[in-house]
């Protein structure tokens, strides 16, 4: 893999050493790059030779064969335009694109652009100069982004699933940091629902941050005190600091989470056997939960194209449950049995630790991203679970696991000006481990210790290239994956297995005047969970257990997708197919197949279609944001003796107003509905909520009070039924989603991170 990279670099050096090209790099007043401004070569007359468009890092490039050209102009809406000369080089360095103001009298109109526009593959929506600087944090903004769903660092996009979060560049590997950062700290956010080969084969929505630029040396900090009430108190606590001198910045963050949390639900399970049992279980209980995490480390910025950095996390939580419920059981609609339940669950995790270094920089026109991550994280549950009958024998269960994972990964990146555009070339390694060991007293389950060990080895490129107005971008993702099991310290050999695989992606885009146009296909994948590997079993009830399936292969999902945005209305429509879709399914355990197994197969396949709109809107002091989407499968299971179709659709309707109040004060009414529907074998109840929100911010921006009260009605829960052949689970939370919190923010010094670092392994960290 190192030998094709020196090759490629000597190629290119090569090419470059013939002939001289015509380049440059174009930022904005925050030194940021700026995608999409219009470039055109001009003779000495300011006669048209031929154009183009900067690309994401703000780079454009002409080749050789444009002797004669002059000059260049650079035009961008909301800029100023600007005519440069070309140096005898042909390297124009940076350029800096000036905001363009009218004066009118003692009025200053500036050119404002859409909240939301299409650049690219990605839907991005800007934040300076709109209501979202006034948010409070970077989860604040993103529960405001179209087509991003929940909060608090629990965030989906809509049909897509969890998204990979990166700020300015660096892949978030702890949630936390999204409510450490101000939102009038950000700049803009893309939204990425089709991502490319530059991203994971498991990675399908990103979510890409930007940043205004940092400012100052000096020490600097920012304290965040949360208090949440939802029947019981808890609090979310962060201090952050930083030290900069020179290119050198030390910078450490703490942090807790700590309170009780409600917790409730009622289940009404049917297990079919040859006798049909249902189980209606009613339980209540609290969790308590206490949690502290650190981060230390440094970067150093020798220049603009160089910069280093390393750091180092731990941390440690203890979560205490008991949950008290009540039973009953009915054998073919008569009553068999009344069970009083108590279940307590003690989990530790300690330690969890997780280092990172990395290596930013650019070596002419090469850019160069290294990243190594290492991680190793332990984690304790024990459970006692105590069935008291009426009519037939106790049951009391106790059981003690442990698993134990370990990740090391390494990433680096080049990139270089090509043609009309740009090449980016990459190889990317993991080293995997997840262990686990259970022990129970249960007669029916039994003990277990499992193994699962996994390499992985990716290769990818990929080219942009901008014709006019049309940007293409074509890119290639290798994989190998070879993946042992182990159980009791022997090797399963029909359970290891290994994966070759090619992940082609391409996207088109376009600007049309007013509307901007992007159509996108990848090709991605979905790999099981650990825990869904594990063949460890855990008991649900006397007549049904869970575990999971060491047999399990990996989804091959196919997605195209086409994006759109006109004005301040946007547009999305997205078709995917599934090829062996990991879902839930039930399956006889034992010799007489009276008690059943839920776990998870592989079914053959599903397809889905997609389509999201959305319209911005000002009013005085009242700026309103309308979304519109709706999800809709093609999904047939065994049901009982029959088949079942899956394909009743969801529909999403979100209002989102913004209010500008008096004496600078931002008040915001966000309201959703979801309806009822499939999402693969469940079948989900309608939801809804209300949020209601007032920020004000104080000594220029330092100290901001914000209070919030959500799901004011307490609509948001969201009843699911999983469906399978010989079990369904109805599951109904009978808990409180209504909740008031106070956040008291401090800043001082405000500065952004200068750490470059992107992390490696990602995709293996959720996994675990």
């Amino acid at each position: 893999m190192k030998a094709i990279f020196y090759a490629v670099i000597m190629a290119l050096a090569s090419v470059e050493a013939m002939a001289q090209s015509i380049t440059g790099k174009v930022v904005d007043e925050s030194n940021l790059p700026m995608e999409f401004v219009n470039v055109v070569l001009q003779k000495a007359d300011s006669t048209y030779i031929t154009g183009t468009v900067t690309d994401g890092t703000g780079t454009f490039l002409f080749g050789e064969e444009h002797v004669d050209a002059k000059s260049i102009r650079l035009s961008s809406v909301g800029y100023a335009d600007q005519t440069i000369g070309i140096p005898a080089t042909g390297n124009l360095g940076v350029i800096t694109m000036k905001a363009k103001d009218v004066m009118l009298g003692e009025v200053v109109v500036k050119s404002k652009r859409p909240l939301t526009t299409v650049k690219g593959d990605a839907l991005v929506t800007n934040v300076v100069g709109s209501q979202l600087e006034h948010a409070g944090t970077a989860n604040d903004v993103l529960a405001q982004v179209p087509m991003v769903l929940g909060r608090d660092g629990n965030f989906e996009v809509f049909g897509k699933g969890s998204p990979a979060i990166y700020i300015n560049g660096r892949e978030v590997m702890d949630i936390t940091q999204l409510s450490q950062l101000s939102s009038a700290d950000i700049k803009n956010i893309e939204v990425i629902t089709n991502p490319g080969a530059r991203y994971g084969a498991t990675v399908k929505s990103v979510i890409r941050i930007k940043t205004k630029r940092p400012q100052g040396d000096g020490f600097s900090g920012n304290i965040r005190a949360q208090g949440v009430v939802q029947k019981y108190f808890r609090t979310v606590d962060h201090a952050n600091f930083k030290y900069r001198t020179g290119g050198l910045e030390v910078f450490g963050n703490f942090g807790y989470i700590g309170g009780k949390f409600e917790g409730g639900n009622k289940v009404d399970m049917l297990t079919q056997s040859s006798v049909l049992w249902n189980q209606v279980i009613a339980q209540e209980g609290s969790m308590r939960t206490n949690e502290f995490f650190g981060k230390a480390g440094f970067s150093y910025l020798f220049n603009e194209n160089h910069s280093i950095g390393a750091y180092y996390s731990n941390g440690l939580m203890k979560q205490k449950a008991v949950n008290n419920g009540l039973s009953q059981m009915f054998a073919d609609g008569v009553l068999y049995d009344n069970l009083t339940i108590v279940e307590r669950t003690h989990t530790n995790s300690l330690p969890k630790h997780h280092a990172n270094v990395y290596y930013n920089g650019e070596v002419g026109k090469l850019g160069v991203d290294f990243n190594v991550d290492y991680m190793w994280r332990k984690n304790n549950t024990d459970m006692w679970n105590d069935e008291t009958s009426a009519n037939h024998d106790n049951a009391v269960v106790c059981s003690s696991g442990s698993n134990r994972s370990r990740l090391f990964a390494e990433r680096l990146v080049f990139s270089y000006p090509f043609w009309k555009g740009g090449i980016e070339i990459g190889e990317e390694y993991t080293s995997s481990r997840f262990s686990s060991d259970y022990i129970t007293d249960s007669s029916i389950v039994g003990g277990s210790a499992s193994r699962v060990d996994e390499n992985n080895i990716a290769g990818f490129f990929e080219i942009g290239q901008s014709f006019g107005k049309i940007n293409v971008s074509v890119g290639l993702r290798y994989e190998h994956v070879n993946f042992d099991y182990l159980e009791n310290g022997r090797k399963k050999e029909d359970q290891s297995r290994s994966y070759n695989n090619l992940f082609p992606s391409l996207s088109l885009s376009a600007a049309i005047k007013d509307v901007q146009l992007s159509l996108s296909y990848t090709h991605k994948t979905q790999r099981p969970g650990y825990e869904d590997l594990d063949g460890t079993v855990d008991y649900i009830n006397r007549f049904t257990l869970e575990g999971g399936n060491p047999f399990l292969k990996h989804e091959k999902i196919h997605s195209l997708e086409l994006m759109g945005a006109w004005r301040q209305f946007f547009a999305q429509v997205a078709y995917t197919y599934k090829k062996d879709p990991i879902m839930y399914i039930t399956r006889p355990y034992g010799d007489d197949g009276e008690v059943k197994l839920v776990t998870k197969d592989n079914l053959p396949e599903v397809q889905g279609l997609q389509a999201f709109v959305g319209g911005q809107f000002k009013a005085g002091i009242w700026q309103p944001r309308v979304n519109v989407g709706i999800m809709k499968q093609w999904l047939t299971i065994d049901y009982s003796d029959a088949r079942k179709s899956m394909g009743k659709p969801v529909a999403l309707v979100q209002l989102q107003n913004a209010i500008h109040l008096p004496y600078d004060i931002w008040m915001n009414v966000d309201m959703q509905w979801m309806s009822a529907g499939n999402d693969d074998n469940t079948y989900q109840e309608q939801s809804s909520y209300l949020n209601a929100k007032l920020y004000k911010a104080f000594f220029n921006n330092r100290f901001s009070l914000t209070l919030e009260a959500n799901d004011i009605f307490n609509k948001s829960n969201r009843d699911v039924t999983m469906i399978s052949k010989d079990v369904t689970i109805q599951r109904f939370s009978t808990i409180s989603n209504r909740t008031f919190m106070l956040t008291l923010q401090y800043t001082f010094n405000a500065t952004r991170d200068r750490y470059r670092g992107q992390g490696a392994g990602k995709n293996e960290l959720n996994r675990f």
